[in-house]
């Protein structure tokens, strides 16, 4: 196979996120060469919803899949967490390994925030955890890509606004965090800071991607998602979950706000399905 087209939404950073990875390829397998196709997904069309109800359905993905399906494409690039728990049939997924997963504050550090200042978000779990940080903030809702919501705080509609550190190093926006959350403070969601790259599970293609696979992050990130699918968390409340493998298995943090109120645990286990069993007990859920 000497061309792969890879689909990608149209942000700057799908295409970052694409563009590496057909660095990657390009770079393994000499001789090949990559053409992005770009692919406009419900959720860039929707700008009103809020972000986590299209995450719930797949907004921001089904119409990528779709064309690596259709035969438009051969692979489909993604952030990981805007992958819902339940593909379709045929697609298998490769996780290169993973950038930053953390969150963080751009336009101002915690501490300079005044009392009721307003902070963007759109994500019931960093609206969640910000809350418990900081009870006097006034939170509001915030859409659109990296730069629309770097520009909504540099024109002064937020004080500041919770993103995800891994976007911002990709697009090179670094500069512009005034404060990474640790997870004692802010549990990050599921698969944050992993690329998603589908393909047919058999075939040509499949034996390309295998380079791009990174066991440590796979690991971490199927435990992350299992917690996800084991409990249908994301559709009720604000979920956080972050593992990191350990010689003698996995180790698993997470956060949990619904009508019970906020929890947070930390649990081992040997395997991702004993850790997240052992979780689920834990946080009662």
């Amino acid at each position: 196979m000497r061309e792969l087209r890879i689909a990608t939404r149209g942000s700057a950073l799908a295409l970052a996120q694409a563009r590496f990875v057909a660095a990657r390829l390009e770079e393994a397998h000499p001789g090949l060469s990559t053409e992005l196709v770009t692919i406009s997904t419900l959720g860039d069309r929707d700008r009103t919803s809020p972000v986590t109800a299209l995450t719930e359905t797949g907004a921001f993905v089904r119409a990528v899949q779709q064309a690596v399906l259709a035969g438009e494409a051969d692979v489909a690039v993604h952030s990981c967490k805007d992958l819902p728990v339940a593909g379709p049939p045929g697609l298998a997924v490769w996780y290169p390994a993973r950038e930053a997963p953390w969150d963080v504050l751009v336009g101002a550090d915690l501490a300079e925030l005044a009392v009721a200042a307003v902070v963007g978000t759109g994500s019931p779990r960093r609206a969640a955890q910000l809350s418990l940080l900081r009870p006097d903030l006034e939170i509001r809702g915030i859409r659109g890509n990296v730069d629309t919501r770097l520009s909504a705080v540099a024109e002064g509609r937020f004080r500041a606004a919770v993103l995800a550190e891994a976007g911002l190093r990709r697009l090179g926006r670094t500069s512009k965090i005034a404060r990474r959350f640790e997870i004692e403070e802010m549990v990050p969601a599921p698969g944050q800071g992993a690329l998603a790259v589908e393909a047919p599970a058999d075939g040509p293609v499949a034996e390309l991607l295998d380079v791009l696979d990174d066991p440590a992050t796979r690991r971490a990130v199927e435990t992350e998602r299992a917690l996800l699918a084991r409990t249908g968390a994301g559709c009720r409340s604000a979920l956080g979950a972050h593992a990191s493998p350990t010689p003698d298995g996995v180790t698993l943090v997470a956060f949990v706000q619904d009508e019970r109120g906020a929890r947070r645990a930390t649990v081992d286990g040997a395997d991702p399905e004993e850790a997240v069993t052992a979780m689920i007990t834990e946080l009662g859920l």
